[in-house]
């Protein structure tokens, strides 16, 4: 399994490297405690709605530790491209012998170090929200072949039904953890105190689709996971 070097662009990446770095160690863990169980069902409505087919080559943006990999059938291969911003987490995606995995890359989501049209498939968790979803987009529809498909989810500011629990638990819940875990753990601590902020801020979901069809993209959907408290998109590109 090869660790390759790409590119890394600014705008919030150094923040979300700074997040990714403090949860490398425990970040499977941490994974399930953030998102209150929920991620794995997250990664199943991913997978399920993503439909990879045997020989497929994927592509999987922000891979982290490979949690998504393990998920994925030994069938698909060594035909999957994961790619991460951290160092520390595409080692520990390394460690792990993933059969799914064939290679892993240094680099960002806005400057995919990758050919036009390599893959059939680009998933992505948890990377939206700090990207230009313009650029995201459009890189994603470049490296993706005619007919490829963009399978996707991240955290989204609560709103609805669910938005006064959600907004407790993204909002005060979080930074609260994180400024006990301070004394023990300044690294880890920062990541809870940084991304209530990062998902306040970012309300990626409301220009995303438009993203999407001004790149490319067509038959395009969108939804709520756990009452909004992620959202997920899927899109094909022309």
């Amino acid at each position: 399994m090869l660790v390759a070097t790409g590119t890394v662009s600014q705008g919030l990446q150094p923040v979300a490297r700074r997040i990714f770095e403090g949860l490398s160690a425990s970040y499977d863990r941490v994974l399930q405690v953030a998102t209150l169980m929920q991620d794995r069902y997250w990664k199943a409505w991913l997978l399920k709605t993503a439909a990879v087919g045997e020989g497929e080559r994927v592509l999987d943006v922000g891979c982290g530790t490979g949690v998504l990999e393990q998920r994925l059938p030994a069938a698909a291969g060594p035909l999957v491209v994961g790619l991460d911003l951290t160092e520390e987490m595409l080692r520990l995606a390394q460690r792990k012998g993933i059969p799914a995995l064939g290679s892993l890359c240094l680099g960002d989501a806005e400057r995919l170090p990758f050919r036009d049209g390599s893959f059939d498939v680009l998933l992505s968790c948890y990377v939206v929200k700090y990207c230009d979803p313009e650029v995201l987009a459009s890189e994603a529809a470049r490296v993706l072949r005619p007919g490829g498909r963009l399978v996707l989810y991240d955290f989204s500011s609560p709103r609805g039904y669910y938005a006064p629990f959600l907004a407790l638990y993204v909002y005060g819940a979080l930074r609260a953890f994180g400024a006990v875990l301070r004394a023990v753990d300044a690294r880890s601590a920062f990541t809870y105190e940084a991304l209530p902020s990062v998902i306040r801020a970012r309300r990626w979901d409301e220009s995303f689709r438009h993203a999407l069809g001004s790149a490319g993209f067509s038959d395009l959907g969108s939804r709520r996971l756990s009452g909004g408290a992620a959202t997920g998109f899927w899109a094909t590109r022309s």
